[in-house]
């Protein structure tokens, strides 16, 4: 019985065949100005939701490192770039079921020639740049997620 009713769920909610997880990216677009960090709001098309996060993405592609993937990411979901980048944290498979790469995009730009977004089933919807007491507003009004990314960028603009 048990076993009828995982399948059942997994038939509902899973439509394709889970793949392995790969390692992935997390960004924080940087304004030194402001010492705000960027949040999209992206339409996940298999949640049917809208929902608030950072820039991130899985590494797909063997031949990009992690700074590689960041920078990918970043031109490709929200259209910036950035000369300034460093390594904030990583949480490895110790931990984890795949390595995670926190990476800082300071005083990111809008590209002059913004390449497509390969993913159509998330849709970006909004963006907002946030500080650290607007960031604890958006997990207390349940806005965002909490979860370790969070506890990152919290940690990150606590050092500014």
């Amino acid at each position: 019985m048990l076993k009828d009713l995982c399948k059942k769920f997994c038939e509902k909610h899973y439509k394709k065949p889970r793949q392995a997880r790969k390692d992935i990216v997390i960004l924080f677009p940087y304004d030194e100005k402001t010492k705000k960090i960027l949040l999209i709001k992206e339409y996940r098309k298999q949640y049917d939701m809208e929902i608030w996060k950072f820039v991130s993405g899985g590494m797909d592609k063997p031949h990009l490192g992690s700074l590689d993937t960041a920078k990918e990411e970043l031109a490709e979901e929200i259209k910036m770039e950035a000369n300034n980048w460093s390594l904030y944290h990583q949480f490895d498979k110790t931990f984890s079921s795949v390595n995670i790469y926190y990476y800082v995009a300071t005083n990111p730009t809008l590209m002059e020639n913004p390449i497509p977004n390969p993913d159509e089933d998330d849709i970006i919807v909004d963006q907002k740049w946030v500080s650290l007491d607007e960031l604890w507003a958006m997990v207390d009004d349940k806005e965002l997620i909490w979860k370790e990314s969070v506890l990152v960028a919290i940690n990150f603009l606590r050092t500014l």
